[in-house]
Parts: structure tokens; C-alpha cells; sequence
């Protein structure tokens, strides 16, 4: 008998990754003026859109990658506005898969008290 709470795992690599992301979010803006920084970000969706259409094969992990994009005159490539969202909407995916591993946490402690 599997005792470990179906699709658990799957959404502990999402917090990770989103963890990971929100870092990767911070060090792009925190080098906005850094001469010739080039903008990073998070590799993982892809890697879990395949892990999800067929199971059985390696777990989807994140991975840190040099983004393409414009260049400014310094050699930038990090955009303040598209840092911003990208940050807003990584703080959604976050608290969205905590709130669903807390909710199937609670159920099963509510099945596991008899409450």
C-alpha cells in the first residue's frame, strides 16, 4: 500500500522551483545597471509538462538558464518591467500549489483524526 499523498511530490518540485525562481528574480533585478549582466530565469514548465503526459521517466527539475532578449547600449539584458511580472506572477504559482498541499494535507489529518 503507497501511503504518500498522490501528486505531493509533484507539487514540492513546484515550490522548489518557484523558490528557485523568486531568486533568480532577485539577483536580474538586483544587477538591472550591471554592465553587460545577461537576464536569467527558471527552465522548468517544459520539463514538467513531460514528466506529467508520461510518468515513469525522470522528475522534472529546475534549471538556471541565460535568457535571450534585447540588449541595451550596456549589454544588459535585464528588463525592470518584465521582472517585476514575472515576480508577481511566481508569487501566485507559489502560494497557489502551498494552498493545495496544505489542503490535501489538512484532509488527510482530518481522515487520519476522524474529525
Amino acid at each position: 500500500m503507497d501511503t504518500a499523498i498522490p501528486g505531493l511530490g509533484l507539487l514540492a518540485r513546484t515550490l522548489d522551483a518557484a523558490a528557485l525562481r523568486h531568486r533568480v528574480i532577485a539577483q536580474n533585478v538586483a544587477n538591472v545597471n550591471t554592465p553587460g549582466y545577461r537576464r536569467r530565469e527558471v527552465a522548468f514548465e517544459a520539463e514538467l509538462a513531460r514528466e506529467v503526459a508520461s510518468p515513469g521517466g525522470p522528475p522534472a527539475t529546475p534549471k538556471v538558464v541565460v535568457a535571450d532578449g534585447p540588449e541595451r547600449v550596456d549589454g544588459n539584458t535585464v528588463d525592470i518591467d518584465q521582472e517585476m511580472n514575472a515576480l508577481a506572477k511566481n508569487a501566485l504559482l507559489y502560494q497557489a500549489a502551498a494552498q493545495i498541499v496544505s489542503s490535501r494535507v489538512a484532509t488527510y489529518r482530518s481522515a487520519i483524526t476522524g474529525r
